[in-house]
């Protein structure tokens, strides 16, 4: 495959850019192929030339501009959203990844407006309601792992100034992917979250009864007596709220929502134990 030799060639010489190429037409290519299930060539290749490019500033903000708005659309955050166990997931989970990057770049050449932050938040919140397929790492095709690059995500758009009604509405996104009852979260999916929460929690100053009532609601869902789906959801939450009440412990300004956390956590496992 061509663009597969071109990007091995690129990485070879440390990701600089020849006189000679065609940028413009490598990175289309690389958009076009970003869901591929080689995974030397989407993960190894593909993604890591981005992130050379993008973290070295080798790209204008206007090409960053348009690879944005590339991965933002229904044929690449959003391909086939919903689908579960398909190779669709590659696509969607690696046009994510490239989110984190290109706010990276932001927060040194502020080349966004606030509206396209806005615009990137409800993506995002929008991307996490609707992703079904959330494997980790798929057998001979390598990781997909949506949840944990959409996380990533999450964590660099945290650092920006979003109202808190904002903020809030990240928060609640990030409880209502926990409280799943279809898979057990194995791939530290939970720990990338919670570094997005505590990027949220550091940088506002949220009402008390606020956080309350969020870490209330992690255990607001529906039970039933199909146990094989119930412990899905109470290991989730059980290692979500104990990972954060660690995770908030090491913080000097987090004491007292850590004892949140904790309080409900012993709470919530006396139903259990």
């Amino acid at each position: 495959m061509k663009l597969k030799k071109e990007l091995i060639f690129l990485k070879n010489n440390e990701y600089s850019i020849p006189e000679s190429s065609n940028v413009e037409n490598i990175i289309e290519q690389m958009l076009d192929n970003i869901g591929s299930v080689d995974c030397e060539l989407r993960d190894d290749l593909i993604y890591t030339t981005f992130s050379n490019w993008i973290l070295k500033d080798y790209l204008s903000v206007n090409v960053l501009q348009r690879i944005l708005d590339t991965i933002l659309d229904e044929q690449h955050l959003f391909y086939n959203i919903g689908q579960s166990n398909s190779d669709s997931v590659f696509t969607r989970s690696f046009s994510m990844l490239l989110i984190p990057l290109i706010l990276m770049a932001d927060q040194k050449f502020f080349f966004l407006h606030d509206k396209d932050i806005l615009k990137i938040k409800e993506k995002l919140i929008r991307y996490l309601q609707c992703e079904k397929d959330l494997r980790g790492y798929v057998p001979e095709k390598g990781w997909a792992h949506a949840l944990a690059h959409a996380a990533d995500a999450l964590n660099e758009l945290a650092k920006y100034d979003l109202p808190i009604a904002e903020k809030s509405q990240i928060l609640d996104v990030v409880r209502s992917v926990i409280s799943t009852k279809t898979i057990n979260y194995t791939n530290l999916e939970d720990e990338r979250l919670i570094t997005a929460v505590i990027t949220i929690l550091k940088k506002n100053t949220f009402n008390i009864e606020l956080l309350e009532n969020w870490v209330n609601s992690f255990t607001d869902w529906e039970k039933t007596e199909i146990w094989h789906e119930e412990y899905k959801i109470i290991s989730n939450v059980k290692n979500f709220l104990g990972s954060l009440y660690f995770r908030l412990e090491q913080e000097a300004n987090q004491k007292y929502v850590a004892e949140i956390v904790k309080d409900k956590l012993i709470l919530m496992m006396k139903d259990y134990t």
